[in-house]
């Protein structure tokens, strides 16, 4: 895998915890800058002993390997118990397009503000986690989200 120099590498890790720290999202980073504990608000829900409930505070680990910027060097793991269909259940890994398709551009920062759009909303058409995406179909209204018409046949339009 590639890899920055290390001096290059390290400059971009201080400059990425510059701009979380101006960006004013809550965290808290190792002294490398390597690993980050983000601390999210947002409507989404929980299992807990078999009952789903409604959850507002979240922590997320991202983890920048050596192999940072480049594909693969970044690591999204959703700490708390989530149930979205975005976030395996068993492991909290996420799914979002930005870490699967990565690009050397992008930013810690970045990724937190995919995170926050991930959890106001859900993509049951990309689900990790199944079950979270069929009960996101039969349950919109439970993720916060507006339920959609279903209609028997075409509306004409006039």
């Amino acid at each position: 895998m590639p890899q920055l120099p290390e001096s290059i590498w390290r400059r971009r890790l201080e400059s990425e915890f510059e701009e979380m720290r101006a960006s004013g999202a809550r965290f808290q980073a190792n002294q490398e800058h390597t690993e980050y504990r983000v601390f999210l608000e947002g409507g989404a829900l929980c299992r807990e002993h078999g009952i789903i409930k409604k959850r507002s505070a979240h922590e997320v680990r991202v983890r920048l390997t050596r192999e940072y910027p480049y594909p693969g060097g970044i690591d999204v793991v959703w700490l708390t118990p989530i149930f979205h269909p975005n976030i395996r259940e068993s492991d909290g890994k996420v799914c979002i397009l930005l870490v699967n398709d990565w690009a050397e551009t992008q930013t810690v920062r970045s990724v937190v503000d995919a995170l926050k759009q991930l959890l106001d909303n859900p993509n049951p058409a990309s689900p990790l986690n199944k079950e979270a995406a069929e009960y996101l179909v039969k349950h919109p209204e439970e993720f916060g989200l507006t339920p959609v018409e279903k209609h028997n046949r075409p509306r004409v339009v006039q």
